[in-house]
Order: structure tokens, then C-alpha cells, then sequence
């Protein structure tokens, strides 16, 4: 029998003692054995979920999926690597930035990318680079799970620096002093912030021993805690970006890396879904029931690793045939093995990110030359029609359209 809302059940049932029967069905949920409870108590009741038969075969999809992502993304060249990595850094900030109205380019966020990796002194001043920084340490082993609300507001003031927040600064001890409020489009509330900050406070702290209890399975007090910090909401602005920032933080563990960095992109392609389903979690009728939350966010995750998936298997083969083309071209055009060195980083470069050019320095590296050794060859397949620089400073270089249709690359988007 399928599993369906307390609401759905509620409407359905045209008795005096529907009232009476769905609280009592609420309980006994919340109450079961299999249940996970928060202990956050809101207007509907304690936040609870329960796990029925979908979500726990939509789990083990999920989970099994990885695996073939994670297989996949093995297979690829470091080069490449890298690449779809910085892609997917550079849409997920444009796309969580989105979310909020802020604008941001992927050239933009590119430039700071570039600037992480070359000049810690230089980036301090440049928008969006704490925010950057934060997905960036994903990859690697700085990233730090909070543990308590001063880390969390520690979090919050990387995502926001450089922004103009005005009156919205956090006033409280560590969050906000004020009431606050969300409306629709038609000015009508939707959601108010938990105050006073105490409360804040309190439901923050057991959010965290949420997010990092050994007794809820991970994908699950990820996916909570994500909820949670949005229904307590405890800045005046800037919770949306802290908010998915966390999730990505938390979900990375139990998944992989390359779907814990689509999460932004795959929400703001199907906000509307992202957006009812915290809609409905919150609905009186739902009493606290956090299960359908939990089972819409994972089908987000499901369709994000199916584009992965997809998307990944289509550019390992456009790679494998531009690498056979090389070999050809090689021949054909009298192409050094340096200059096929660069061709196939360039062909990597243009396939996994959306910002294909290259630095000059990063074909030095390829080459492992100095930079005017690198400069010779650049110049070489410039003299064939092969690149084109499209900045001076940095020099950065493309592949031209004679390039592509040799290589037999078109671009694509992730």
C-alpha cells in the first residue's frame, strides 16, 4: 500500500473524528520504532520521519548510483578531473546565488577560482570569494563540519562577505535579535523565522546533533538538518546560500563529491519542487512530518546523478574519439608530440567546463617546461589554426572552430 501524507489521508476522510484520528495517526508515527525524532518542536508537532517502503527503496537507488558516478568519474583523466570540478563549483555558486536574485557569472566565479590557486592576498578583496573558497574546500580535506551555532555564524560570515547586508547584519549574541518573516509574491506570510534567538539558539544546537548523531543514517540528517536550518532561519538574509552550502557540506560524506556540487544547480532548475516541498512539510495538517521532505530532496539528488551520469558517459566518449582523431591529425599535420600533449589538455579543458580557456601557465604544467617553452609550442598550433588566445593578461588561450571540427567536439552544458 502506498504510503501517503497525513494531509492527503485528512482530506480524504469525510468523518466528525478525522481530527481526532489523523493526530492520533500522527502520534503513533512519530511514535514507532523506525521513526527518527528531532525533538524540534514546531506548530504542527514535533519534526519526525518516518521510512516507508518508497523511501527506503529510493535510498538504496540512490546509494547504488554512487557508485556508478564515483566508477565513472575514476575513469576520467586528471586533467579532465579537475575540469568538471571547477564546472561544477562554478555553477553551483552562480546557481545558489540565483536562487536568492543575486547575480553572478560563470566567468566571474571562474576568475576567482583562478585567483584561489594563485594568490591568497589578491582574492581577499574580490566578491564571492569566501563563498567560492567554501565549495573549493569540499574537494579537499579543509572543509569543517560545525558542531555548534558559533561555527555555523562562522560558516554564514563566509558566505556573505563582500555582500552589502545593510540593516540585515546579524545583531544577537550570535544570530538575529529581531522577528522575521517570509512572503510570497503576494505579499501574504509564508513562513516566520523561530525567535527569540534563544530559541534559535536551542534548535540550532539540536540540529547539529542531528546533522552528526551516529543513530540517523547520513543521507537522512542531511536532508533534516537542511529543512530544520531553513525553518528556524535564523539570519535576516543570506539563509538560502548558508542553508545549501550545508547540505552540500553534510551530503558529501554519504555521497560523492560530484553530486554533493550539483545539489544548487539541480534546486534552482526545479525550484518550484524545492519550494513545495518545504511548503508542505510545514502544512498544520502534516503534523511535523518531515518524510515527503526527505523523499523530494532525494529525488532531486536522483535526477541530479542522472544527468551526471548521462552527461558524463557522452563527453568520456566525445574525449576517447577526439584522442583517436589526434592520432590522425598527428599524421596529417605534423603535429609534435607536445603539441598533441596540449591538444588533448585543451580537448579535456573544453568538454568538462562550461569556461574552456587555458592559462599559459597551465600549459607549462602539461608540458612540465618553463613558460616560454610552452609559449614556443602555443605559438605553433596558433601558426595552424588550432588556438586562439582570448586574454593577454593572464594569456589564455581556446581551441578555435578548426580545432573543434578536427577534434570533433561540440560543447555541451552539465
Amino acid at each position: 500500500m502506498q504510503y501517503r501524507t497525513l494531509k492527503a489521508l485528512f482530506h480524504a476522510d469525510r468523518s466528525n473524528e478525522r481530527f481526532t484520528r489523523y493526530t492520533a495517526l500522527a502520534d503513533e508515527r512519530r511514535s514507532a520504532d523506525s521513526a527518527f525524532r528531532t525533538g524540534i518542536i514546531t506548530d504542527g508537532g514535533e519534526l519526525f520521519m518516518a521510512v516507508p517502503r518508497e523511501l527506503s527503496v529510493l535510498s538504496e537507488t540512490v546509494l547504488r548510483f554512487e557508485r556508478v558516478i564515483s566508477k565513472l568519474a575514476s575513469d576520467l583523466p586528471q586533467v579532465a578531473t579537475g575540469a568538471l570540478i571547477r564546472d561544477l563549483i562554478i555553477r553551483e555558486v552562480v546557481s545558489t546565488n540565483e536562487l536568492e536574485g543575486v547575480h553572478s557569472t560563470r566567468q566571474q566565479i571562474n576568475d576567482v577560482l583562478e585567483m584561489h590557486r594563485e594568490s591568497a592576498e589578491a582574492i581577499k578583496a574580490r566578491r564571492f570569494a569566501e563563498l567560492v573558497k567554501l565549495y573549493l574546500n569540499l574537494t579537499g580535506p579543509n572543509s569543517i563540519v560545525p558542531t555548534t551555532p558559533e561555527e555555523i555564524r562562522s560558516i554564514y560570515d563566509q558566505v556573505m562577505r563582500g555582500e552589502d547586508l545593510g540593516e540585515d547584519v546579524p545583531d544577537g549574541k550570535v544570530f538575529r535579535r529581531r522577528e522575521v518573516a517570509i512572503y510570497n509574491e503576494s505579499g501574504i506570510e509564508v513562513h516566520a523565522g523561530l525567535y527569540p534567538e534563544s530559541r534559535i539558539i536551542d534548535a540550532a544546537k539540536r540540529m547539529l546533533e542531528l546533522a552528526n548523531s551516529d543513530e540517523v543514517p547520513q543521507i537522512y540528517s542531511s536532508i533534516i538538518g537542511h529543512f530544520v536550518f531553513e525553518y528556524i532561519h535564523p539570519f535576516y538574509d543570506g539563509n538560502g546560500r548558508t542553508g545549501r552550502y550545508l547540505l552540500a557540506l553534510w551530503l558529501s560524506e554519504p555521497l560523492s563529491l560530484l553530486t554533493s556540487l550539483s545539489l544548487s544547480r539541480i534546486i534552482f532548475e526545479n525550484k518550484d519542487a524545492y519550494y513545495r516541498a518545504f511548503k508542505r512539510a510545514e502544512h498544520p495538517l502534516m503534523h511535523g512530518e518531515l518524510t515527503f521532505f526527505v523523499i523530494s530532496m532525494l529525488e532531486l539528488v536522483r535526477q541530479a546523478q542522472e544527468e551526471l551520469d548521462s552527461s558524463l558517459r557522452e563527453k568520456k566518449s566525445q574525449l576517447e574519439s577526439a584522442a583517436n582523431r589526434l592520432d590522425s591529425a598527428q599524421r596529417d599535420l605534423g603535429i609534435c608530440d607536445q603539441e598533441r600533449s596540449l591538444l588533448y589538455l585543451f580537448s579535456q579543458v573544453h568538454l568538462f567546463t562550461s569556461v574552456p580557456s587555458v592559462r599559459l601557465a597551465e600549459l607549462a604544467d602539461c608540458l612540465e617546461c618553463s613558460a616560454g617553452t610552452a609559449r614556443k609550442y602555443s605559438r605553433l598550433l596558433e601558426e595552424k589554426n588550432l588556438i586562439e588566445p582570448v586574454t593577454k593578461s593572464p594569456l589564455r588561450f581556446v581551441l578555435t572552430c578548426k580545432a573543434l571540427d578536427l577534434l570533433g567536439i561540440r560543447q555541451q552544458t552539465m
